[in-house]
């Protein structure tokens, strides 16, 4: 590209933009209270912007101009700012190749750090007018900085910063690239720097040994321990609220209060291990029999504030009879109800007694797990996860006896404007509790720390960091006491999470996220929300999940295929057809042999020939339905529907559908079908008409089980 020549003044004129209000230009809206920057301030405190997404940090909305040296280059980062935050501003309008739409607020800031990093090289350069810069500067920097370790993405930020300099040129009144300049002319961002958005999604899922654990412990928490958790938060915040007096605790009050403790066996209240270590630095004999105990707790029990050092030693004699005959213990949980284990090895106490800060730590550990599931299995990004409230869990809307359908009120914030786009996403009911459970801890916590309860559930937050603070716990010995399986020490990430229940979904009803979560029932969820929000986030995530999808039916044709040219057919009432589908793809790649005896035919060859048969395979649990014909399909028959579009999974039955195919990986359905059937048949008290219908499957699903054995040459077993 051919940037237009900049006609270079004389000398600087004043800019365009001098003396205005840097959010007036820029189109932003600030809350009441922010400063309002000008334009010629060497530092942009933006931190009062409205409508920032949550995921925005404070330091993004502070652009910090200062930091280069050249006056006259602080100008042109300046009006550069401007003219990518503002396109709409008259001035920037005038550019030929201006950029029409705006740069987010965080790709501004990145913007501005490229620029200074690149006008910091060239001063160290001996460069001090932009006019001298040629193409081997360019190329210079770009060799210096991939030598320092910049991935292609972050290249590519720099080398689109250098470029838009040229971009510009005519706009900045201070310096400018000589006429006719352009980096890199004729090549984009991307091709410089090397970077492809393009092509197979890199980022790999979370490997399902450790998956499995973390999810079940995720659960585990959510919804056994969860209850316990928020309701003896709720009781810290209420007696907490309670006011307190400043003034000294009388001696009799404090007597009364230790006998109550002997009388009814309670143990004092233990301090925080970190009051414990203050004491002892504080010159605290270690054998001092009130080193553990809690005067903060105690102090609450007498409506007056913490004891003063004065005021214990006034009150040592009742408090040490007292730890003498009781001891001392944490104060809360001590009563903790039992709950069942992890693994079902029987009863336990949810929680062993804490202290107040102890209570706390567990809380943030189950809020944690909150985060984990939903991210794991609702779908959403991180941006959006950020951007749930305390009303984000919408009622929940019955959809007939005993169903309920969950959603979660967010905002779309990837590719749309400052602020993002009101967005809803369909749930399964264990991300909607996680949610639900985490609003109901965040507030609890805003109202221990005095404040407001804040409008983001989860608020800005690193997954990475709170996944490895929830694995700590989990496989401390707390959590070996409630027998959660241990998580292996592997990198888990919320692209991690978010790409393996897109493979999840895609790869099923063989791949299984965990023992308690149905993939089924998130499938129908998301694609519930792709359908009633066709341009939402959900209706994004719904496209990844079908790709994968398609990819992982290709090759499951091919294994098919595959089967066949080694005699291993499939039964069921379609064999027959998609046997002569096989046989096509035979004649075709004989063909193939025939005028290329040197081409060898790849997997990638038969899925191309088979594609069109692909396209129409939908995967059950038992069977493969190949939906080629919507009026031969039965489900859609015995539904009166003959016109829909896909098959209807639960109404499947593949023994007598036309377009069903059974395959040896499904014989282990089927036999458990054939086991269970019997198991209930040996039962006495199940009613006649239950028992003929239960022998006619277990009939039907013996037969099935013999033809697969038939057709793969292997000697019938015993279900």
């Amino acid at each position: 590209m051919t940037y237009p020549a900049a006609p270079r003044p004389e000398a600087p004129s004043r800019s365009p933009f001098a003396g205005q209000l840097v959010h007036v230009l820029a189109g932003l809206r600030l809350t009441p209270d922010a400063r309002q920057p000008l334009f010629d301030e060497g530092i942009w405190d933006l931190t009062g912007a409205a409508e920032v997404s949550v995921q925005v940090a404070p330091n993004i909305l502070t652009w910090d101009f200062t930091k280069i040296e050249h006056e006259g280059w602080r100008l042109v980062a300046r009006e550069l700012l401007i003219a990518v935050l503002a396109p709409g501003h008259e001035q920037v309008l005038t550019v030929p190749l201006a950029r029409r739409d705006p740069l987010a607020l965080a790709t501004c800031h990145s913007r501005l750090s490229a620029v200074t990093t690149w006008f910091q090289w060239m001063s160290d350069q001996g460069i001090r007018d932009l006019e001298q810069v040629t193409q081997e500067h360019c190329d210079r920097y770009l060799q210096q900085r991939q030598g320092d370790g910049l991935n292609s993405s972050a290249m590519m930020a720099e080398v689109s910063a250098i470029k838009d300099l040229a971009r510009y040129g005519e706009l900045f009144t201070a310096d400018h690239y000589r006429p006719g300049f352009a980096p890199w002319e004729g090549v984009s961002a991307k091709t410089v720097s090397g970077y492809s958005s393009h092509g197979e999604n890199k980022t790999p899922p979370v490997p399902d040994h450790v998956l499995r654990p973390a999810l079940l412990a995720g659960l585990f928490l959510v919804e056994v321990l969860g209850p316990h958790v928020a309701e003896m938060m709720d009781r810290i915040g209420d007696r907490r609220a309670k006011p307190l007096t400043d003034s000294r605790p009388r001696d009799d009050e404090f007597g009364e209060l230790a006998q109550r403790h002997v009388a009814t066996g309670r143990p004092l209240p233990q301090a925080d291990e970190h009051v414990v270590r203050e004491r002892l630095t504080a010159g605290w004999n270690p054998q001092d029999p009130l080193l553990k105990v809690s005067f903060g707790e105690l102090g609450r029990d007498l409506g007056t504030c913490q004891f003063r050092a004065r005021d214990i030693q006034a009150l040592r004699d009742n408090a040490e009879a007292a730890v003498a005959k009781v001891g001392t213990a944490p104060y809360w949980a001590r009563d903790a109800a039992l709950v069942e284990r992890a693994d079902g090895t029987g009863a336990t106490p949810w929680s062993l007694p804490l202290t107040s800060m102890q209570a706390d730590d567990l809380a943030m550990i189950v809020f944690n797990a909150c985060l984990f599931v939903a991210a794991a299995v609702s779908g959403m990004r991180s941006s959006e996860l950020m951007e749930l409230t305390t009303r984000s869990c919408l009622p929940p809307r019955q959809a007939g006896q005993g169903l309920f359908r969950y959603s979660l009120a967010s905002k779309r914030i990837k590719g749309e404007p400052l602020g993002g786009a009101a967005d809803e996403w369909v749930v399964i009911e264990p991300a909607y509790r996680a949610v639900e459970l985490a609003a109901r801890l965040s507030d609890a916590k805003a109202a221990l720390a005095g404040m407001e309860p804040g409008t983001s559930v989860f608020g800005r937050y690193a997954f990475t960091t709170r996944f490895n603070t929830f694995r700590r716990w989990v496989n401390s010995p707390a959590g070996a006491r409630l027998r959660l399986s241990p998580i292996p020490e592997e990198q888990v990430t919320a692209r991690m999470v978010r790409r393996t229940l897109a493979l999840e979904l895609a790869h099923r009803p063989h791949g299984l996220l965990a023992a308690k979560v149905h993939l089924k029932h998130i499938s129908i969820a998301t694609t519930e929300g792709y359908a009633a929000r066709p341009g939402g986030s959900q209706a994004r995530f719904h496209a990844e999940m079908a790709a994968e999808e398609q990819k992982q039916n290709e090759k499951r044709a091919v294994a098919a295929y595959r089967d066949f040219q080694d005699g291993i057919l499939p039964v069921g009432p379609g064999a027959r057809s998609l046997i002569a589908a096989f046989r096509y793809v035979d004649a075709e790649l004989a063909s193939l042999e025939a005028r290329q005896p040197t081409v060898v035919a790849t997997d990638r060859h038969i899925e191309l020939l088979l594609q069109k048969r692909t396209a129409t395979l939908h995967i059950q649990p038992a069977n493969y339905c190949w939906f080629t014909d919507p009026a031969k399909a039965l489900c859609l028959k015995l539904a009166g529907t003959p016109a829909a579009t896909s098959p209807l999974a639960g109404l499947c039955d593949a023994a007598r559908c036309p377009q069903a195919t059974i395959h040896r990986q499904h014989r282990e359905v089927w036999a458990t079908c054939a086991a269970t059937t019997a198991t209930f048949l040996g039962n006495p008290r199940i009613p006649p008409a239950e028992k003929t219908r239960l022998t006619a499957e277990h009939h039907r699903a013996q037969q099935i089980i013999q033809a697969i054995d038939t057709a793969t040459g292997e000697r019938p077993r015993q279900p």
